[in-house]
């Protein structure tokens, strides 16, 4: 599956106002990379992917810097994975934090579902947590529900983004019924 937008050129500032809500995926799996952009572009967003923290990272230096010059950050949401090779989602997170003073909400979507991940997550400015395998429609709807609520970016301290159904520790319910299972699409 083709991957989305260029993954080491940030949107531009023309690109980025003619387009919707511009997302930020970063997971080392090629292939929940390429569902995650797929049901976000899908779902009118534009999607920029990182494959690694080190490349995320790089990413949203560039897209903050970019911030200053036009007034407005280029990426509306940040959906982190955790256990990544190199950098994890935790160490994008505090680096984020050390640099950075505001940043875009983080959704954090990582089969590292434990109360302890949740909370060191929380702790660090993600202002959601969802464990996975992730159902396709919980992925857009806790998407939208974040670029949807008003908030200010993420700064340091407690997040003061509005959390919209935090998952702590547990995988979204699955439907008992067959019909409801052969139409649902779980990533991760």
């Amino acid at each position: 599956m083709p991957e989305a937008i260029s993954r080491r050129a940030p949107l531009s500032e023309a690109a980025a106002a003619s387009t919707g809500r511009r997302v930020l995926v970063v997971d080392d799996h090629p292939d929940v990379r390429a569902m995650f952009s797929l049901a976000l572009e899908q779902a009118g967003m534009r999607v920029l992917t990182a494959g690694d923290g080190q490349e995320a990272l790089e990413l949203i230096e560039r897209d903050l810097e970019q911030a200053k010059e036009a007034g407005r950050l280029m990426v509306d949401l940040i959906v982190l994975d955790i256990m990544m090779p190199g950098l994890s989602g935790f160490d994008v997170l505090r680096t984020l934090r050390a640099r950075f003073s505001e940043l875009p909400p983080v959704l954090i979507i990582s089969a590292l579902d434990s109360q302890a991940h949740v909370q060191e997550a929380i702790a660090l400015g993600a202002v959601e947590y969802v464990g996975k395998p992730i159902e396709i429609e919980l992925l857009r709807h806790k998407v939208r529900a974040l670029l949807d609520a008003p908030h200010r970016p993420s700064s340091h301290g407690p997040p003061d983004v509005p959390v919209v159904e935090r998952t702590e520790g547990a995988q979204p319910v699955r439907s008992d019924k067959p019909a409801a299972r052969r139409n649902a699409l779980w990533i991760g």
